[in-house]
């Protein structure tokens, strides 16, 4: 009888969790949203000691979040690129950030390390990491498990589209980035905005 009542809670169980790792199933007809990953929300400094949020992506049409660790040489290699296409997008309204994920637990060794190595690259644009209490974000940064990785995130703090796994210094790979970075943009530039007329 003990057999049934515990075969049964078994079988509950699993139910539960199946129904609980469809995440929106109930939210199909809402359009593209179900499917969409908002970046986890965080607080934290960027290397320099600012604080930083994740209101940051709300400033941009479009935010580059590169993932780097300081002893990945594909990762170093790549910083100057970045930093032309942070230039870049500086003009139209977006804007890259590196998280170096060797610093993430505010170590400052970690951080002085990272920040010797953005000089040497000349990669002056915001590199930042989270505060202990963004548990989220926190286990997304650590749930990359190659490196660089870099998201597409919009205004609305939207991850769009997959990563982009590995380095985005040759030309094909960098090309494709900016095509779907211009979307982005134009997909924002298409939301009524308050004019100050």
């Amino acid at each position: 009888h003990d057999m049934k009542k515990y075969v049964l809670l078994s079988l509950c169980l699993i139910l539960l969790l199946a129904l609980g790792s469809c995440g929106n199933s109930g939210s199909e007809d809402s359009g593209n949203e179900a499917d969409m990953q908002e970046f986890p929300s965080f607080t934290g400094l960027d290397l320099d000691g600012n604080s930083v949020n994740s209101d940051i992506f709300s400033e941009n049409s479009v935010t580059v979040v590169n993932f780097w660790f300081s002893s990945c040489s594909p990762c170093i290699g790549e910083l100057s690129e970045l930093d032309s296409l942070d230039q870049e997008l500086k003009e139209k309204g977006g804007a890259v950030i590196g998280i170096n994920t060797d610093t993430l637990n505010g170590d400052n060794s970690m951080i002085e390390e990272a920040k010797k190595i953005l000089m040497q690259q000349k990669a002056s644009y915001r590199n930042l990491y989270f505060d202990s209490n963004s548990g989220d974000a926190m286990d997304f940064a650590n749930s990359i498990t190659s490196f660089p990785t870099t998201y597409l995130v919009d205004r609305g703090g939207y991850i769009i589209g997959d990563p982009v796994v590995g380095s985005i210094d040759d030309e094909s790979t960098m090309k494709m980035l900016k095509k779907r970075i211009d979307k982005i943009i134009e997909n924002d530039k298409d939301v009524p905005y308050q004019d100050n007329e």
